[in-house]
């Protein structure tokens, strides 16, 4: 099976367009690429405890790019869109082994930061990559990717398939923004947009404290990762239960980092807090569509003073949560980002990230990517002890907290730019969080 080839393999020869979700993280990626770093380059890394079949890996990366041509395209401009191209690359994994006499997970975690931070062509490197980082006992895999290429979910279900190996699952659906789209009236379409215009200028009104002064600059991407142990993530989970019901672990998590913030004293104090995040048009385990990305907007915000009261910040979170979703304001954005593929990319950036004041709309970067499974906790048969996450982020605000679930296990990845955050500000940072997180703090 591993050898097979799927019969209905996509015309190789026929660019794949950017879908409006696609195109918004292009922007961002342009963004990041205009001030001197990048690009809008993402990481996946799964810590595992022995070394997976790698000969069985590369089989699997063989299929994935024959049935998806996208993998190893190129980048190119078409009319007034972007869309992949289709080379003659081959996916392959790059394997490196830790160098004698030095500490293995240093290692792992040093060269995976060194790999997305080296200087990337838009139009010679590859939007995806695979890197064994080898130990002497198990190793770290990398899966490295361009954000117009896929979201995080998507990284998840690529790996997902790469560990079960069945080419007859690799289907790729068209953009679940557009088919949202297409199954609204014309009617309900313009009445969201409007909702959304009019939220957008709401969420404008507040200036959003940021945690840096800087805004130009040679940057490095650095990580700090923290883990806690089931016991610690048994009390996060309860206290997140209690605080933002069940279908807010994310609103917990955006909380507790708003009051960390505010606790540490943000550089720019200004008005309040603002923190996007992505929701998923994915249906829960669906096993399509395996690239592009697939998503919507939705916006935290809440003002110093909101952020001061542990209950009540939580109160206002959840409150302003129901409140997008009885108002289907996590929808509403769908036409604004229809109507956003045919900005250029400067304008749609001034769109996205400046207020009406002018000042940066996000106080910092969220992802939760939810929990995260491979059947039998192992991945090729090398058992998942861990993982991490890594993204680049515009400057400012310069720092993203991207978090996640593992065996039982939270983890978050902090991604800051440096030297525009420094080291004792995010070690100080991150000490405040634990306490939020934990509920000791006062």
């Amino acid at each position: 099976m591993d050898n097979k080839i799927p019969a209905q393999l996509k015309d190789a020869t026929v660019p794949v367009r950017f879908n409006p979700a696609d195109y918004f993280t292009f922007v961002l990626d342009q963004e990041i690429r205009n001030a001197g770093m990048p690009g809008g380059y993402c990481g996946f890394v799964l810590e595992l405890d022995s070394v997976p079949d790698l000969l069985l890996l590369q089989q699997r990366l063989d299929i994935l790019s024959a049935h998806f041509p996208q993998a190893t395209a190129r980048m190119e401009r078409r009319g007034n869109h972007y869309a992949w191209v289709a080379t003659t690359r081959r996916l392959q994994l790059e394997c490196e082994p830790c160098p004698p006499n030095e500490d293995a997970a240093s290692f792992c975690r040093q060269r995976a930061l060194e790999i997305i931070n080296r200087p990337a062509s838009m139009d010679t490197t590859q939007p995806l990559s695979f890197h064994w980082l080898e130990q002497e006992k198990g190793g770290a895999l990398m899966l490295c990717w361009m954000h117009p290429l896929l979201d995080a979910r998507g990284g998840q279900m690529l790996l997902n398939f790469l560990n079960r190996g069945n080419p007859d699952a690799l289907q790729n659906s068209s953009s679940l923004v557009l088919q949202k789209l297409s199954s609204w009236g014309l009617s309900k379409t313009i009445r969201l947009m409007f909702k959304a215009i009019r939220h957008n200028a709401r969420a404008n009104s507040l200036d959003s404290s940021l945690p840096t002064t800087m805004e130009q600059g040679a940057q490095t991407l650095r990580l700090r990762v923290r883990r806690y142990s089931p016991e610690q993530s048994a009390v996060i989970f309860r206290l997140a239960l209690r605080h933002t019901g069940l279908a807010g672990k994310s609103l917990y998590t955006i909380g507790c980092f708003m009051r960390a913030m505010e606790l540490a004293g943000p550089p720019v104090p200004k008005a309040g807090y603002c923190i996007p995040y992505a929701f998923n048009l994915r249906k829960q385990n669906a096993s399509t569509p395996l690239f592009g990305n697939h998503i919507g907007c939705l916006f935290a915000q809440a003002t110093r003073e909101q952020a001061r009261n542990r209950s009540e910040l939580f109160q206002h979170l959840l409150d302003q949560y129901r409140q997008t979703v009885r108002q289907e304001l996590d929808f509403a954005y769908l036409p604004l980002m229809w109507l956003g593929q045919y900005l250029s990319p400067r304008r749609y950036a001034r769109q996205l990230r400046k207020q009406h004041s002018g000042g940066e709309l996000s106080s910092c970067w969220f992802s939760d990517l939810g929990e995260v499974r491979f059947e039998n906790t192992a991945f090729l048969t090398a058992a998942v002890k861990s993982m991490f996450h890594l993204s680049w982020v515009t400057l400012p605000p310069g720092l993203a907290l991207l978090t996640g679930q593992i065996n039982g296990q939270v983890v978050l990845s902090y991604n800051y730019l440096h030297p525009a955050i420094d080291e004792n500000r995010m070690e100080r940072l991150m000490t405040l969080m634990d306490a939020e997180l934990l509920g000791e703090s006062a």
